[in-house]
């Protein structure tokens, strides 16, 4: 499994090691620089002092060295070397340390800009020398020809610096190795302690079943990071809730309906089985009622269900509202008629797009509920609207606003006025669900005394889902 831990851990070292590595690889850059220009400088003062030395006079080099000079720059010590020459190359005069043995200065004519190289001195070491022209001072007040120039080269054993170099590049690698390890001890557990907040989320969220719904994770001590997630999580809670409350009531609505007809059933069957010669004909025809009705329960159940997966097959055409609002009326006039109420339609010709099917089983579960639950001698009517929608109303009776938001819950029926053994509290929900697939909308409202539904098409740029 994938750790975010240990990916993090694994980043933050590696960028941590590189960024060190450019910042020591900097230091010991600009320290290499700054050491090497010091032992130029030193170098080069060493070669100005042996210049200072040497005169000339009437065009000829003359080297008036002292014992204390040459010291540095004998056979004994062999560390320091010097070479004169004239313009020509014809060599003035050297250090013993040489013993007479030529420096070899790179190729290329000498300047007065001092020119640094390393090089092999005569005793195999390593060294460094330094090469320019100079300016002999004149020996005499009134010099008589023009001023000659010189050559002067001065090599060192550079072993000192080459020490400086190594302790240099040493005391970088130890520190460098040292913050690494000290940072390869930090960075875990600075991580640790900076995802505790997780780790503690992660604990409430496995702690989290479907008996715990009801909490709610704590959010106010999580870093702001963690706020919108736990944020979402909770909304998820509550919609878990919901929806399991929901199939609690659900299941316990589906064993109530259930229960009175197998309550008959059973009856019916013990009955038939105490008094076998006094068996009445009737029993059968309740017997295939009560199946029936069992029959057509689990159908629409099942119908709710391949609504809800989205299974449902919809085939949209074009729909003349007002001819087809009518024939679906007709099965349900007798029965309006019986009871005294009036239907009034104001469907504006025009097609809209729907499935008939679909749309036939919406409509007849409205005016179903609009025949049956409709005071006597109350009105119904049916008005279209300019977006091929419908707005069906009848008086709401004791319906109240929130009797209105709990109709389409599946087996809801109000008790005082919304009970019969006709209904089993599904033909509202398997509207809702069919009117959906259509990628239309079904809703609900009191308004004035009147139950409103509002069914028609979602309007343009308007997402699916029920209201």
């Amino acid at each position: 499994m994938k750790s975010l831990r240990r990916q993090l851990t694994r980043e933050l070292l590696l960028a941590l090691a590189l960024l060190l590595g450019a910042a020591l690889l900097l230091i010991y850059g600009v320290m290499w620089v700054q050491l090497n220009r010091a032992f130029n400088s030193a170098l080069e003062a060493r070669a100005l002092g042996i210049s200072a030395l040497v005169e000339q006079e009437n065009g000829r080099v003359q080297v008036d060295f002292s014992e204390k000079l040459l010291r540095g720059f004998n056979i004994e010590r062999a560390r320091r070397y010097f070479e004169l020459r004239d313009t020509r190359g014809a060599l003035i005069a050297r250090s013993p340390s040489l013993q007479g043995n030529r420096m070899n200065p790179p190729p290329g004519p000498a300047t007065e800009t001092p020119v640094y190289w390393d090089l092999t001195l005569p005793n195999g070491r390593d060294g460094r020398a330094v090469r320019f022209l100079f300016r002999p001072k004149s020996a005499s007040e009134h010099p008589a020809s023009g001023p000659a120039m010189a050559e002067l080269i001065v090599a060192v054993d550079r072993e000192d610096l080459d020490e400086d170099l190594g302790g240099l590049f040493f005391a970088v690698a130890g520190c460098g190795g040292l913050i690494f390890l000290v940072v390869l001890f930090v960075v875990p557990r600075v991580l640790r302690r900076g995802l505790a907040p997780v780790d503690r989320l992660g604990e409430q969220v496995m702690r989290i079943d479907a008996g715990s719904l009801s909490g709610r994770l704590e959010a106010d001590s999580l870093p702001g990071e963690l706020q919108p997630i736990t944020g979402r999580l909770n909304d998820l809670l509550a919609r878990l809730e919901t929806s399991f409350e929901r199939e609690r009531r659900f299941s316990a609505d589906l064993a109530h309906e259930l229960r009175t007809p197998l309550a008959e059933l059973r009856s019916l069957a013990e009955c038939a089985l105490k008094w076998p010669e006094s068996r009445d004909p009737a029993t059968d025809r309740d017997t295939l009622a009560i199946a029936l009705q069992m029959e057509a329960l689990v159908t629409r159940l099942l119908t709710l269900a391949r609504g809800e997966r989205g299974q449902l097959a919809v085939r949209l055409e074009a729909v003349e509202l007002a001819p087809f609002v009518a024939a679906t009326w007709q099965p349900f006039a007798a029965r309006a008629a019986a009871r005294g109420l009036r239907l009034q339609l104001a469907v504006a010709p025009g097609a809209t797009a729907a499935d008939p099917v679909l749309l036939r089983s919406i409509l007849a579960n409205l005016f179903d509920n609009a025949v049956d639950y409709t005071p006597a001698g109350g009105e119904i009517t049916v008005v279209s609207d300019a977006a091929g929608g419908l707005r069906l109303a009848n008086p709401a009776g004791d319906l109240t606003a929130e009797d209105a938001a709990r109709l389409f819950d599946r087996f809801w029926r109000k008790e005082a006025a919304r009970t019969g053994g006709e209904h089993a509290g599904l033909g509202l929900s398997l509207a809702r669900s069919f009117a959906a697939a259509m990628g239309w909308r079904l809703s609900a409202a009191i308004e004035a005394g009147q139950l409103v539904f509002l069914l028609g098409p979602f309007p343009a740029g308007a997402g699916g889902g029920t209201l």
